[in-house]
């Protein structure tokens, strides 16, 4: 969509919220970040995946890429309490092989594929380098990361633990993953926001959520434009 096109939207869109609603927005818009995205392998339990999901959106997290390949993810809003509402999630329902393709090209787009295990090598996310975008890897609750995701790592992180539980739980271990290379993330990296014209992309698309029919609104919107713009 043009940008004229879209600043003629969030204009039309904009007058039906509230000035304290697009303040807020505007605050979620300053705190999101693509440099960080999360990659859920196989994860079984469907409110696992979606507390996943909410722990980073609230950390501004927006993009989430979906591996099925045993169980099918279910969006649940219950657990998600309205997160999946405001993130990407990705999903590739044609893909035969999910984790080689979904890796692949995160790769080509420049993410460094960052593998959670419990090798006593791998680092902490304190410790990790964040000198380039990284996708994290999330393994499901009984066997953890594939080998396949573990082969086409560029590097390994672990939490430390010290009591007598093998584990955390997944979607602890995210949100405790998270928070460390988030805090990390606005300290150290000059460009984790988004750009200007991304924000207005999503400025865009959050302020059409907040109302109802937005679709029909934004029909009617599109020929005011037209006459305004000749």
């Amino acid at each position: 969509m043009e940008a004229d096109l879209v600043d003629f939207l969030t204009q039309k869109f904009g007058d039906f919220l509230s000035d304290e609603r697009k303040q807020f927005i505007e605050t979620v818009l300053d705190n999101r970040t693509d440099f960080i995205r999360v990659v859920l392998e196989d994860i079984r339990d469907p409110h696992n995946a979606n507390a996943i999901i909410r722990s980073g959106e609230c950390l501004g997290i927006q993009h989430y890429h979906i591996i099925e390949n045993e169980n099918v993810f279910k969006l649940g809003r219950g657990v998600s309490r309205g997160a999946i509402k405001w993130v990407d999630v990705h999903q590739y329902p044609e893909s035969k092989t999910p984790t080689a393709d979904v890796l692949q090209d995160l790769k080509s787009k420049g993410y460094k594929i960052v593998v959670t295990s419990p090798n006593e090598e791998a680092c902490e996310p304190k410790d990790l380098s964040l000198d380039q975008p990284i996708a994290v890897v999330m393994g499901n609750e009984r066997d953890g990361i594939s080998d396949e995701a573990k082969a086409m790592a560029d590097d390994f992180i672990r939490l430390p633990m010290h009591g007598f539980t093998e584990s955390y739980n997944v979607s602890v271990a995210s949100g405790i993953t998270f928070y460390s290379l988030i805090s990390r993330l606005r300290q150290s990296v000059d460009k984790w926001q988004f750009d200007q014209h991304t924000k207005a992309d999503y400025r865009l698309r959050w302020y059409k959520k907040c109302m109802a029919r937005p679709d029909d609104y934004e029909k009617f919107f599109v020929k005011a434009f037209e006459p305004e713009k000749t």
